[in-house]
């Protein structure tokens, strides 16, 4: 008997994704983000965490995964060392580029999953700049359609997080993201080397924490010296973080299932 056919793209060849659009036409992507993760965080933490979730989502629902954008929008966090960013601009222009040579190749359903709240907006552009070019007519093509979902948007996943870490979830170098991270890399993340408690930090009243809105580097670092953003990563685990990634991806692959088969 010949060995199962991968289903991450990049391990596929053309004749196998041939066959597999003639039954499906959906993929799932991940974005992540290479940037500081406070004193005791992989700069990798939020591709790692979009990736793992992605690709098992993805098993969950015969989907293929396609490869990880693993660098994204972190201009804010370039006052830390190891940080990449690509701008909001290059972005937009790398998604556009993704989704439309998939389409190309004949995928209808584009499934993005983020794990980085500064690719939100880019993202989200880059989906209307694709349908704007065929709206006004300046490309063709055939039903299109994408759709963006943060790893920890399911309400289930919510509601983990909520009642694992409370307050102390935070917006950036949270514990549910250190306690993956924790779950896959042991021998890298160790959440006790994170300082307890919430940071203190200078706020901003227009500041809305979202999306990662956040302002320029030099702004960023001197509100939040030790990169975390009203967090307290001390509090994850490993095993918390076995437990998000079962919970995240399950919820993702169900979400996904409704997606390809909606019109």
């Amino acid at each position: 008997m010949p060995p199962p056919v991968p289903r991450e793209l990049t391990r596929m060849t053309s004749a196998e994704v041939e066959d597999y659009l003639a039954g499906s036409r959906g993929i799932v992507i991940p974005t992540g983000s290479v940037e500081q993760h406070g004193v005791a965080g992989l700069l990798g933490t939020d591709a790692i965490c979009a990736a793992a979730v992605a690709g098992r989502a993805a098993d969950l629902a015969g989907a293929i995964l396609g490869p990880t954008v693993t660098i994204g929008m972190a201009q804010f966090n370039l006052g830390f060392a190891g940080t990449l960013s690509l701008r909001p601009t290059t972005m937009v222009a790398l998604i556009v580029d993704y989704v439309a040579s998939l389409a190309r190749t004949g995928f209808t359903h584009v499934y993005v999953v983020n794990g980085h709240g500064g690719n939100v907006a880019p993202i989200r552009t880059a989906f209307q700049e694709i349908y704007a070019e065929r709206s006004f007519g300046r490309s063709a093509g055939g039903p299109l359609y994408c759709r963006l979902v943060n790893w920890w948007d399911p309400p289930a996943v919510g509601a983990l997080r909520r009642g694992l870490y409370a307050e102390g979830e935070g917006w950036h170098v949270t514990p549910s993201e250190i306690a993956i991270t924790a779950a896959l890399h042991p021998d890298r993340v160790v959440p006790s080397r994170f300082p307890a408690g919430v940071p203190a930090a200078i706020e901003s009243a227009v500041m809305q924490h979202g999306g990662d809105p956040y302002f320029d580097a030099a702004d960023h670092r001197a509100r939040y010296p030790d990169g975390r953003v009203g967090s307290d990563p001390s509090l994850a685990t490993a095993a918390e973080g076995v437990q998000l990634l079962d919970v995240a991806s399950r919820a993702i692959a169900e979400d996904y299932a409704a997606f390809v088969a909606a019109r």
